[in-house]
């Protein structure tokens, strides 16, 4: 992928992680699953990457991933739903982490956006279907946007800053 592709504002949407007519539980298993990918690919990448700042970046998102996954388990719990890392999301990770690890950095961290605005919109739908988990869902809400705002601040070349909204958030600390 160019560097013109990555950033093509034309370029198509990922089809949708999740549809309106799911049923919440449904939900908040694929946004578990997503965290445990999530924390498992970013740790997988850093473990790739002979740039030591960028490895340490990804050791940061990995341990946010795994923080929100955490402050996930007691609306699983709630929901009587499984906090066990699904084996094939595991291997997913991993398998993806192989080949993002070999693409252009600015061209990995572009590739944020689209991902979590597509997470975004599911933890919107998640806390409009079960609202006495808002405050769970608006909690995942704010560490995708703070995941995609680092992806920007990587992409415009503030990689000074990138991470100052990831360790803001408040299950960070």
């Amino acid at each position: 992928m160019t560097d013109t592709q990555a950033h093509a504002p034309d370029a198509p949407a990922p089809p949708s992680i999740f549809t309106a007519e799911e049923p919440v539980a449904d939900l908040w298993v694929k946004a578990y699953q997503g965290e445990v990918l999530g924390e498992v690919l970013f740790a997988c990448v850093a473990d790739q990457l002979d740039d030591l700042d960028h490895a340490d970046k990804m050791r940061t998102l990995s341990t946010m991933e795994r923080k929100t996954k955490e402050a996930m388990v007691a609306a699983m719990e709630r929901a009587g739903l499984s906090t066990e890392p699904d084996p094939e999301t595991v291997r997913a990770a991993e398998s993806l982490a192989d080949g993002l690890a070999a693409i252009p950095w600015v061209d990995f961290v572009a590739s944020f956006a689209p991902v979590t605005a597509q997470y975004s919109a599911m933890y919107v739908r998640i806390g409009e279907l079960d609202p006495s988990e808002r405050a769970t869902a608006d909690l995942l809400v704010a560490h995708e946007a703070a995941l995609q705002d680092f992806g920007r601040l990587e992409v415009a070349g503030n990689g000074d800053d990138s991470l100052a909204k990831v360790l803001a958030l408040p299950h960070m600390h």
